[in-house]
């Protein structure tokens, strides 16, 4: 299992970060939103909570930086995003709790909700 994390840029304050959940910050610091990242191979969370359910993960992967740092995965479960058309369901989570961002895989977002992804300069749509 592999996700790079380069397309990140956590110095990005655009539209887009405010548009990829309909959570925000929370007063006392925690980041609850989750980003869209078009190289994430898979959904990850460093935040157990945000998981609807799930299983501790037995394997011996680890989600790997662009750097080639690796980190353990804990559990893997599944979350469900609520937006004002429909829920968007987000297969097979991995929880790395030393992830400081939670990151949706776009590969996987479509595939699991049999969808397609518009990203535009100032919002993104998930649609059927």
């Amino acid at each position: 299992m592999v996700c790079y994390f380069k397309h990140f840029d956590a110095t990005f304050t655009g539209p887009l970060q405010k548009s990829a959940s309909s959570a925000t910050t929370a007063p006392y610091g925690v980041d609850t939103n989750w980003y869209v990242d078009s190289g994430a191979t898979d959904h990850i969370t460093g935040e157990l909570e945000k998981l609807s359910f799930h299983d501790r993960y037995r394997g011996g992967e680890q989600v790997h930086t662009a750097s080639g740092a690796g980190m353990k995965i804990d559990h893997i479960g599944h979350s469900i995003l609520q937006s004002p058309v429909r829920d968007i369901h987000l297969n097979n989570v991995l929880h790395v709790p030393s992830a400081n961002k939670s990151l949706l895989s776009v590969h996987r977002l479509v595939k699991d909700n049999n969808a397609f992804l518009e990203l535009h300069p100032n919002h993104f749509s998930i649609k059927e």
